[in-house]
């Protein structure tokens, strides 16, 4: 289960600092600064925001239900793998503009919690 936690964080760190970095590399320098002003954001980096912003959102409870079920020694595996899936495919569909597979995912990604915790029941 450990391994579920770090690939987590992993896709973490993509989302909210490497795939918008190479996005706004553009920007290079101004990432080099104390960043007291904003450079103009595109489309995509604006949608990579968004899509860290949702994955930030369901974070925090994911951690914790695997948390929990690696204390109490409860096998929600399968689900948190499938967590993991799904938020990678809402990432990507979220910065192709696919709204339907994005949505699907994220729904996705919300039964697998919804299931582990109800494994921890």
């Amino acid at each position: 289960m450990e391994i579920y936690i770090v690939l987590a964080l992993l896709l973490t760190l993509f989302q909210t600092w490497l795939i918008p970095m190479v996005i706004n590399i553009k920007n290079f320098s101004w990432m080099l600064t104390a960043r007291d002003s904003s450079p103009a954001e595109t489309v995509l980096l604006k949608r990579a925001r968004r899509a860290s912003a949702n994955l930030h959102e369901s974070l925090a409870c994911y951690l914790a239900l695997v948390l929990l079920a690696m204390h109490l020694q409860v096998d929600v595996s399968a689900y948190a793998c499938w967590w993991l899936v799904l938020r990678v495919v809402h990432g990507v569909s979220y910065l192709m503009a696919i709204p339907f597979i994005r949505t699907a995912a994220f729904i996705g990604s919300v039964v697998c919690m919804v299931m582990m915790a109800l494994a921890l029941i």
